[in-house]
């Protein structure tokens, strides 16, 4: 039977969103947030994510890595995303349920721009005028709830991608390349240093009846794209600079995201061979849109 260990942090509130982002890049199965009067929030609606001054935030693990190998992965992202947070020296296990049945209640389907995102259980017939984008969440992250992640499936919407070569960089569930691809791209890349986001993506492309190439992070593409999306944290956006430059062809867009309000600035400077239009910011989350200059 699976041991599943639980991790409790007590989170300032405007952190939540990045320290829940920062638990499934260690690979937590589940992540629960809840209040001072335990009231849980498992898939708050959009636009409606409450955020208490004190927040805890309780990370499930499944895996059979160590309590210090998993405590050691979560001090790095967070330094890397410079939070002062405290971790406690062990997890708990906690008594096993029917965790499937859980998270497929969690996901109901959901309006993004112009794409109705759904998991492939679901009978909900897709309105009109909607793109059709079927997805079902997994151990890679990327389920469209994210502010970050709404944000690309927005500009994809306003950038129908027909007849391109699209990159999604940090792919995760593929939901950016698969949608690119719903809208008619006619090369989907998707790039990852996670084994698990490279079969998620390969499994969710299946699910939309596309071919999407999967690479790991070593495997770098030469040719340049059209369309290059990137979301991802701010640190690596900045490390990364030199890569996703040479991998957007003349005239290209980029576009990135997961990275603070505060840090748009500096990640934009590293970047100086793009004409970037205004930033676009939802809950403390900033997406930057920029075109390759041609010289």
């Amino acid at each position: 039977m699976t041991t599943f260990r639980q991790l409790t942090l007590l989170c300032p509130g405007e952190a939540v969103d990045l320290i829940e982002e920062l638990m499934f890049f260690a690979d937590a199965q589940a992540v629960t947030l809840v209040d001072s009067g335990d009231t849980p929030i498992f898939e708050p609606p959009v636009g409606s994510h409450p955020v208490w001054p004190q927040t805890q935030l309780q990370g499930l693990f499944s895996d059979d890595r160590e309590d210090g190998e998993i405590l050691k992965e979560l001090r790095q992202l967070f330094r890397s995303a410079e939070l002062v947070i405290e971790l406690p020296k062990i997890l708990h296990e906690v008594a096993d349920q029917d965790w499937v049945r859980v998270t497929l209640e969690q996901f109901k389907p959901l309006k993004i721009g112009n794409f109705w995102v759904r998991p492939s259980w679901d009978q909900i017939k897709t309105p009109d005028n909607l793109t059709t984008l079927t997805l079902d969440p997994g151990l890679a992250f990327g389920t469209g709830m994210h502010p970050t992640t709404q944000m690309c499936l927005e500009w994809l919407s306003d950038h129908p991608t027909a007849g391109k070569k699209v990159l999604d960089f940090g792919c995760g569930s593929g939901i950016l390349a698969i949608a690119s691809g719903c809208l008619g791209a006619t090369s989907i890349t998707g790039l990852d240093i996670d084994p698990q986001a490279l079969i998620a993506t390969a499994n969710n492309a299946a699910l939309n009846n596309l071919s999407i190439t999967t690479l790991s992070g070593d495997q770098t593409p030469v040719q340049p794209f059209d369309v290059v999306l990137a979301n991802i944290l701010a640190n690596p956006l900045i490390d990364l600079a030199p890569t996703l430059t040479r991998l957007v062809a003349p005239s290209g867009s980029l576009i990135l995201t997961g990275l603070l309000n505060e840090q748009a600035k500096q990640v934009r400077s590293a970047y100086p061979e793009f004409s970037f239009e205004s930033d676009l910011n939802r809950d403390g989350w900033t997406r930057l849109f920029g075109t390759k200059k041609v010289y």
